[in-house]
């Protein structure tokens, strides 16, 4: 998984990428952080560290409804395991 660059339309139109040292060293940890993890579980995994889901579909290269689902997904497998319990 590469990360990609946060690109962002600048006022006159032109691509700017505007990413501080902050930013590429949280993408980097990001990265490090799921390297080994499918990408449903790296979505939530970066989802608890506390990135947006823009963020996380830059990072995974994926679409920013792929997260929303995969998020999706988590919390109606919880809501299932309690009723089993119950």
């Amino acid at each position: 998984m590469a990360a990609r660059k946060l690109i962002e339309k600048s006022p006159t139109g032109e691509d700017s990428v505007e990413a501080t040292a902050f930013d590429k060293i949280a993408m980097a940890l990001a990265v490090i952080a799921v390297k080994d993890t499918d990408t449903d579980e790296a979505a939530l995994r970066l989802h608890n560290i506390g990135f947006t889901a823009r963020e996380i579909s830059a990072i995974l290269n994926v679409g920013l409804n792929y997260v929303n689902v995969a998020r999706h997904r988590k919390q109606h497998d919880q809501k299932k395991r309690r009723k089993r319990a119950t």
